[in-house]
């Protein structure tokens, strides 16, 4: 027992030591580009938002609110949206996006990724220089930068811009003068310092085009509008150039277009796992109760006799739930397990909140206009389902048939192709 504490003691006061250690060593960034208002991270928009907040003369906020919740919205804005691409885009975002820009909102639209339907509606296409340095990298071995430029308005001067090569990796150019658009930031043929032709053409990285009362900015450098690229004197003119351009309005950061963490899956755990320092220490405690439990480990009884390899009866415990479930005759948390999935679902398909009663009115709207029933016929549902949330209500087996079959015909209903807002147009 005497040994065992001091083992014990020695562990404690070793874990401390590494503890102490690894938070007084310099942190490591992670330059992964998430675009999150809570990233402190240099590829984060926490101090960008932070600053923006502070910054712009008609005020700045950050929701999670996409293009389609915010098309009946009266008051004019200045949208902008970063992510790394558009792949999730379709008809109904771009139609939307479109529809606001025609009501006089300004979008500033910043990804390094377009889709074809983008391209075909705004009359361009993207090119892409892939490298396989990332930043930190062109800083540590010293490489040079390269130029963009800033094309004189009425507003800013004609600006020329060092920023390193991943930030510019992709590029726009027009396919004819169809459309009425005008390029803010250029990029121009570039030779290295060998004279190879790297780059021949030029192509832009920032494009206006006026829509209706309003208009929509494609910009190309999404890593420019993060806590680093806010920081890089004194490219972040560049920024606040191209914010310029939104910023008579009050301008609203979305963030619905991206990767998102519920925070029930925040634990203590994840929270110790991202921090280096607790991240060391857990992994450190691990592998020393791993060591204590094979130096210390004695057989204390006496030998476990030999048994049979235990049969999987996973398809048995699976028939006697099932039974047992059957013989409740539990129907309101059938229907209650129905409906969580129905509202989850009409989240993701046709952007309505149906756990958000203050938007009731748009969300009946929306529901009934994209499966051709009254308005009153889908409120009943609703109000029926929220009262069964609330209350502990029995439910018979024809009462529990009637509601599924009532969610089962609007949900079919509105997987059936809807009328985008980019048709109508058309």
């Amino acid at each position: 027992m005497k040994f065992n504490r001091w083992f014990i003691l020695f562990v404690v006061i070793f874990l401390a030591l590494v503890f102490v250690a690894q938070y007084r060593m310099p942190r490591k960034f992670v330059w992964t580009s998430t675009f999150s208002h809570a990233d402190k991270q240099p590829y984060g928009c926490y101090i960008f938002d932070s600053i923006l907040s502070t910054s712009l003369p008609h005020g700045y906020e950050v929701n999670r609110k996409s293009l389609y919740q915010m098309k009946d919205d009266t008051c004019r804005r200045g949208i902008l949206i970063v992510v790394d691409n558009m792949s999730t885009w379709g008809k109904t975002e771009i139609g939307t996006m479109i529809s606001l820009a025609e009501k006089g909102n300004k979008i500033l639209l910043v990804s390094s990724g377009t889709v074809p339907l983008l391209e075909d509606t705004f009359d361009i296409y993207t090119l892409h220089t892939y490298t396989n340095m990332t930043i930190r990298q062109f800083v540590m071995q010293k490489k040079s930068r390269d130029t963009l430029v800033w094309e004189a308005d009425s507003l800013f001067n004609r600006q020329a811009y060092a920023f390193y090569p991943p930030i510019m990796e992709s590029r726009i150019r027009k396919r004819s003068d169809s459309l009425p658009s005008r390029a803010l930031a250029t990029v121009y043929p570039r030779r290295d310092e060998s004279g190879l032709l790297v780059r021949p053409d030029t192509a832009h990285t920032a494009l206006e085009v006026p829509i209706g009362k309003g208009c929509v900015i494609v910009a190309t450098t999404p890593l420019a509008f993060t806590n680093y690229g806010i920081l890089d004197k004194p490219n972040h003119e560049y920024v606040f150039r191209i914010l310029s351009h939104i910023a008579d309005l009050p301008v609203v950061r979305t963030e619905a277009y991206m990767p998102f963490m519920d925070s029930k899956e925040q634990s203590p755990l994840r929270y110790f796992l991202s921090q280096p320092p607790l991240q060391w220490a857990v992994i450190l405690a691990f592998i020393t109760v791993l060591v204590f439990m094979v130096f210390t480990a004695k057989r204390r009884q006496r030998i476990i006799p030999e048994v049979e390899k235990p049969k999987n009866r996973n398809l048995e415990f699976v028939k006697l739930i099932g039974t047992l479930y059957y013989q409740k005759n539990d129907y309101r948390d059938l229907v209650l397990k129905k409906y969580a999935y129905f509202t989850e679902e009409m989240r993701r398909v046709l952007h309505v909140d149906l756990t958000d009663r203050s938007e009731d009115q748009r969300t009946f709207e929306v529901i009934a206009s994209q499966t051709d029933m009254e308005e009153q016929e889908v409120s009943k549902l609703v109000n029926t389902m929220r009262k069964l949330e609330e209350e502990e209500l029995d439910v018979s087996r024809a009462t529990m048939e009637s509601l599924i079959n009532q969610i089962s015909t609007i949900w079919k209903r509105t997987n059936q192709e809807p009328t985008s807002p980019s048709s109508q147009r058309r």
